[in-house]
């Protein structure tokens, strides 16, 4: 009983909370679905191991990674989604400004957001204005309800600044200009910084994940050639390309898990989407180069 209660939890935390959070992206997604792409991508590694000669090492890394990805792809999915709504806020807070300096109401102002089409925050306030109309909940209750259904501090913030200013009073407008120009200025500041840390980063990922991988299969089949034209000199072993495809791994692997550090932070499904890029980037530039070295030098 407990067996089936610990793989009832598996089943929940594995598959069942991914298509919730798929649900909250507006991708719906079924359950036999999406374990048919989870037995997929494990059958995806075999087949190399299969096919390219990996070693086991190599294949069980390759299914770890890769399931953690799908596993993952999900809740980056919907971190994308808050982004995007966080980013587009001051946009909305400009356009309420405009509505509220021409005398209209919080709603009234709610409503041009809606009108005007920003993405993902219009949806955003369409579910508070269809709280007011259809359920008949007041302007505050519905801010409320709306913004803790988000995982958005910014908007639970703003949702907070609005209701306080109609309970107590104030120039909202004021209130959310400086909010949105604030908010404005710290985007393009964290725009900035990321885009020098990329910039720098993109390099080591260019020569980690490119330049050595490539250097490596342009030596393995060179000496592949040399080996057929020269009887006498020892040949390269399928098992030495499956240890240099094993290095490469490791290192592209352990690569991309730090370069994830300084773009997102630690968040660990970040870090193992780019980590499976990395790898993957790296063993297929090793192979086409190690094939195309061999084709041309024959």
């Amino acid at each position: 009983m407990d067996a089936k209660k610990y793989l009832d939890h598996i089943y929940h935390v594995l598959i069942v909370r991914n298509i919730k959070i798929l649900k909250k992206t507006g991708r719906k997604l079924d359950e036999r679905v999406f374990i048919g792409i989870l037995l997929v991508i494990t059958i995806l590694p075999i087949l190399l191991k299969i096919f390219l000669g990996f070693t086991l090492k190599t294949t069980l890394i390759l299914t770890f990674v890769y399931l953690g990805s799908v596993l993952s792809l999900p809740t980056i999915m919907y971190e994308s989604k808050m982004d995007k709504f966080d980013k587009n806020i001051p946009k909305a807070l400009y356009v309420m400004v405009l509505s509220l300096d021409s005398g209209r109401s919080v709603v009234e102002a709610i409503n041009e957001v809606i009108r005007s089409g920003i993405p993902e925050v219009d949806v955003v306030f369409s579910k508070i204005v269809t709280l007011m109309t259809e359920r008949k909940l007041s302007f505050e209750d519905a801010m409320i309800l709306v913004s803790n259904s988000l995982d958005s501090k910014i908007f639970r913030q703003v949702g907070r600044l609005i209701i306080e200013n109609r309970k107590y009073g104030g120039e909202l407008a004021d209130t959310l200009k400086k909010l949105a120009k604030t908010l404005d200025d710290l985007q393009n500041l964290k725009s900035q910084l990321l885009s020098v840390t990329a910039n720098g980063l993109a390099v080591g990922l260019i020569i980690l994940c490119g330049v050595i991988p490539a250097t490596a299969g342009l030596i393995g089949g060179y000496l592949t050639v040399i080996s057929q034209l020269a009887p006498t000199m020892p040949s390269v072993e399928a098992s030495q390309i499956s240890k240099a495809i094993e290095t490469i791994q490791m290192g592209s692997g352990l690569f991309g898990l730090f370069f994830a550090v300084p773009l997102f932070g630690l968040k660990v499904n970040r870090m193992i989407i780019t980590c499976a890029v990395c790898m993957t980037f790296a063993i297929g530039t090793f192979y086409a180069v190690l094939r195309l070295t061999g084709l041309l030098f024959a």
